[in-house]
């Protein structure tokens, strides 16, 4: 909703010069009796009272959001509602006759979601009684698709006009007439295209018929027919006739208010709504929360706010540091820059798509075969690294170039190893029982490896075999991922196991 409407909830008052005319378009019909008058959106009250007090008498009743315009309205009208409309309980079929003038802009403080003059027109027509009169007055580029289908299906004998005067420069308001039918009737083509005109401010004032060429078909071989070649493919088509909406100017009671039904097809009469409190408001929200938590849809679209905590065998190496981090399995992390200011880091893997064109031209066995290729498109998806940080300042950098993440990763893997260490203790602190070492000196003593001097298990091996020998001891099984040469230690470990 614009900050204008926002500031008056929507509220533009019917225009008094305009209003006055509309009255001369109402009478009251034959028959004695109680008549119930609807506003949903009364404001002052001051347009539905003034209806009354010329065809009356009446009962009138309004609804107002404003609690200073229900005030006034109070004092103007027979009931009034202080309350969003769709809060008020109202009886189907119970009022004789309806005054719409909507609020002007969307629903929400964003102005998302469907129109007010929509909303209020969908809602209001099951209110009003088969035969009870409506007037709907709104701008007419909010006359949609599905208005147009609603007046023309709900309302018999509908006319609309510009506002008069000056009063239709201000906002492009028009106004609608019409009598409510006791069922919905699809509209036809001419009646819709008439109701649609509206919103462009035209009427349809007549038809004509114009010839127009129709595409004749194709013969076997892709020829088009002799007769279209030849021209003569034409038909006749109706095309409406437009002229500009007329001004609303003085009518001589086309529209007679019929006297009110005592109860509705669904029961007795009632206009009455619950107040919703504060209370009320927050036990909804605790009992929507509750709900959405036990969701798992919502559970999945969660991102995790912090890493999993895991207890790895041994302390990564650096290299494994910089995989984690660009996998995205470290989360966001607190470092300190060279000149020691906070800087959060966190890396990802993210999707991306490249076209190539593979252009027939460009393949020399194709070029001068007097055959018409077709270009072949491809579409090629790949993941990339990306490296986010956030500095102290508040500024952000996002880079996936190689070496960029490479000097980060350089920069940082000393603090990022102490994080993950802290995070995820590794079960094995590389300080092994004695006994524990031994296990392993008197494996492959035969063997030498190339540029070493010693014979035997290396230090790391050694290293890795006890870690992992304890991680089995404790769970059972163990995974062990690890370079070119540490599968010796696959036979250590179950010398010691």
């Amino acid at each position: 909703m614009r900050l204008e409407g926002q500031s008056k909830l929507g509220y533009y008052p019917t225009p008094t010069a305009s209003l006055m005319i509309i009255l001369t378009w109402l009478v009251l019909s034959i028959e004695v009796g109680l008549r119930r008058y609807l506003d949903p959106c009364c404001g002052k009250g001051e347009a539905l009272a003034a209806i009354a007090t010329a065809h009356g008498p009446a009962e009138t009743y309004g609804i107002e959001l404003s609690d200073v315009r229900a005030t006034d309205a109070e004092r103007a009208l027979d009931h009034v509602l202080n309350t969003a409309y769709e809060y008020a309980v109202l009886a189907d079929e119970t009022f004789s006759f309806v005054l719409l003038n909507p609020p002007y802009d969307g629903e929400g403080m964003t102005g998302g979601g469907k129109r007010l003059e929509e909303t209020f027109l969908l809602d209001t027509t099951p209110r009003l009684m088969p035969g009870g009169v409506l007037v709907y007055i709104i701008p007419h580029q909010r006359i949609n698709e599905k208005v147009a289908r609603h007046l023309a299906g709900w309302y018999a004998d509908l006319r609309c006009f510009k506002l008069a005067d000056d009063d239709y420069d201000a906002f492009k308001q028009i106004v609608i007439f019409g009598v409510r039918r006791k069922t919905y009737t699809p509209a036809s083509g001419d009646d819709l295209r008439a109701v649609q005109a509206w919103a462009e401010a035209k009427i349809v004032v007549d038809y004509q018929q114009i010839e127009v060429e129709v595409e004749g078909e194709l013969t076997a071989n892709g020829q088009p027919t002799p007769l279209r070649s030849a021209g003569q493919a034409k038909k006749k088509v109706r095309q409406p006739v437009y002229g500009d909406l007329p001004e609303l100017s003085t009518g001589h009671g086309e529209y007679a208010i019929p006297v009110s039904p005592l109860r509705g097809p669904r029961g007795a009469f009632r206009f009455q709504f619950v107040p919703v409190t504060d209370e009320d408001r927050l036990r909804v929200a605790q009992d929507s929360i509750a709900r959405l938590e036990q969701s798992r849809d919502w559970l999945d679209l969660i991102p995790p706010t912090t890493p999993p905590v895991i207890e790895p065998a041994m302390t990564p190496k650096k290299g494994h540091i910089a995989m984690q981090l660009n996998g995205g399995l470290l989360g966001t992390n607190l470092v300190r820059a060279p000149d020691q200011t906070p800087l959060l880091i966190k890396g990802n893997v993210r999707k991306t798509s490249k076209t190539v064109v593979h252009d027939p031209d460009d393949d020399p066995t194709k070029r001068d075969d007097g055959k018409e290729h077709l270009t072949k498109v491809e579409v090629r998806q790949q993941f990339e690294t990306a490296l986010a940080t956030l500095d102290a300042q508040g500024e952000l950098n996002i880079t996936s170039h190689v070496e960029t993440i490479k000097g980060l990763l350089d920069s940082y893997v000393e603090q990022l190893a102490e994080i993950v260490q802290a995070r995820n203790v590794p079960q094995y602190d590389m300080k092994p029982e004695p006994w524990e070492w031994a296990v392993f000196d008197d494996l492959s003593q035969g063997r030498r490896l190339p540029g070493r001097e010693e014979t035997g298990l290396t230090a790391f091996q050694k290293h890795l075999a006890i870690a992992l020998g304890r991680l089995c001891l404790r769970y059972g099984a163990g995974v062990i991922t690890a370079e070119m040469g540490s599968g010796v230690c696959h036979e250590a470990w179950r010398m010691m196991s």
